[in-house]
């Protein structure tokens, strides 16, 4: 995989127009240095990630709104690793958080930091990477040999979940007002999971189709972050990063209407996740030393790679 080298270029995002400008080279704003890999979410101008307390050995929640820095956010701590947190909205337009801790989903209001435990979805299977709009929620559940994308209603005391999809293995899952997007593994020219896939599924419809692949070859091993859901003009944004070469990283913006994609040239390695801001921030985006999570892959030679930035306005112009 190669790692993304990610310039963050100055750019406009007007409207549905994602045209060739000119562009303005401008560099990263650093929101945090991080002991631990986290992972970054965001939404309509609101990021939190996670950050590593070595002496509980575990993971806190911090926020950022408008590009400040970062606040704690009274949540109970999470063991194992960091938040697989995402950010989206309820029914009333709020700005909510969804994550997994100690094996049950939670749901927390942003703005006034309540939280509240989804006792509609307790199981004893293993959830992860819940992901919320609209008041919809949808989350991984890992059942036997396979992962199931499920669709579920948190609504009062109802409890009612659908799958949407079951496949070997699906890496990350984002909701948007009428569509699910999701990325699986599988197959490519250098190993059984060389290949990264994202799929878009209408939730009307049903109608399920692949949008786009990242593969690896020769010295490069591709993945794709989870992607992020984008209001205006409405559809999904994501990095696809090349862990070797260090060529070919892009910041992708798909847009709905058309089925139109979108391109920033990346030049910065080692991101591991990103989300979008915002068209005035950008994306958020978080670094480590080769892409993993665990507490080790940050230092070296005296170096933390483990960083979380906003790139500031990115321009959508490089080649696919």
């Amino acid at each position: 995989m190669s790692h993304i080298r990610t310039s963050l270029l100055t750019t406009a995002v007007i409207g549905a127009v994602l045209a060739p400008a000119v562009v303005a080279h401008a560099a990263p704003a650093t929101l945090a240095s991080e002991l631990a890999p986290t992972r970054v979410a965001a939404w309509e101008g609101t990021a939190m990630w996670s950050r590593y307390n070595p002496a509980s050995n575990n993971y806190t929640l911090v926020k950022s709104v408008g590009g400040a820095a970062p606040v704690p956010v009274a949540v109970p701590a999470r063991a194992g690793g960091p938040f697989d947190i995402d950010l989206g909205t309820d029914r009333s337009g709020n700005t909510v958080a969804v994550y997994t801790r100690d094996g049950d989903i939670y749901r927390q209001n942003v703005e006034i930091g309540t939280e509240l435990k989804i006792k509609q979805l307790a199981s004893s299977r293993i959830d992860r990477d819940p992901t919320i709009h609209n008041g919809r929620l949808a989350f991984i559940r890992r059942v036997g040999d396979r992962d199931e994308l499920r669709l579920a209603s948190i609504t009062g005391a109802s409890r009612g979940e659908t799958t949407l999809v079951s496949k070997r293995k699906i890496v990350h899952a984002e909701l948007g007002e009428k569509h699910v997007v999701y990325v699986l593994t599988g197959p490519g020219p250098i190993s059984d999971e060389g290949a990264t896939f994202v799929r878009i599924r209408n939730l009307d419809t049903k109608a399920d189709r692949q949008i786009y692949r990242a593969v690896s070859g020769g010295a490069n091993f591709a993945r794709v972050t989870r992607p992020t859901y984008v209001a205006k003009p409405a559809g999904f944004f994501w990095t696809r990063t090349n862990q070797g070469s260090g060529v070919g990283n892009r910041f992708i913006r798909y847009t709905l209407r058309g089925s139109r994609f979108a391109n920033a040239r990346g030049v910065k390695p080692r991101y591991s996740t990103s989300a979008w801001a915002g068209a005035a921030l950008g994306a958020i985006v978080a670094t480590t030393l080769e892409g993993g999570e665990s507490i080790g892959n940050c230092a070296d030679g005296g170096v933390n790679y483990c960083q979380v930035e906003l790139t500031g306005r990115l321009t959508f112009n490089a080649t696919p």
